[in-house]
């Protein structure tokens, strides 16, 4: 089972991170909001509530009386994590070998920020803190946290959903 759940979230980390990375290339400095939508959408929710489905339905057709609510939570939650993980490995390595993509990125926040009405209601220590974590929120170390705490969230979230449409069984014996 550890083999099948490595090569699903790899698939579909990769899947992910290929979506990620259109969006930072060419999605992020749109304009089009629903661009903006559909790849974060894609990303977050679509294709790995698609990998965990699949995952879940061929983990209850190869061995259905082990389907049981706490194990396929987890395993989606791992499932999950491992996705993240892989979207965080491609952030490592752009932020390591094509930096001007975030520093486009921390960019479009910082404009956003600026033309924002909230903008002109802040003293200028405040706004200089403001540009201080926006550039924060753009760290190997901060995105890595970010993609682990929302592939942990997300995996318990859909496998649960899944797991309780699926008929998992459930122990009542305590």
């Amino acid at each position: 089972m550890s083999k099948k759940l490595l090569i699903y979230g790899l698939a579909f980390g990769s899947a992910t991170a290929a979506l990620s990375y259109i969006y930072m290339v060419a999605v992020a400095s749109s304009p089009n909001g629903w661009q903006h939508l559909i790849a974060v959408l894609g990303e977050f929710l679509i294709l790995p509530g698609t990998g965990i489905f699949l995952f879940l339905k061929s983990f209850k057709k190869q061995s259905p009386e082990q389907f049981m609510l706490g194990r396929a939570v987890f395993l989606g939650f791992f499932l999950s994590i491992i996705i993240g993980a892989s979207v965080s490995l491609l952030y490592s390595y752009v932020s390591q070998f094509r930096p001007e993509i975030i520093a486009q990125l921390v960019d479009i926040k910082t404009n956003q920020f600026k033309t924002s009405k909230f903008f002109s209601t802040l003293s200028e220590k405040d706004v200089q803190l403001k540009y201080q974590e926006i550039k924060d929120n753009y760290t190997v170390r901060s995105q890595f946290i970010y993609q682990l705490f929302l592939g942990g969230s997300r995996g318990l979230f859909l496998s649960a959903i899944f797991a309780y449409f699926m008929k998992a069984r459930m122990n009542r014996d305590y």
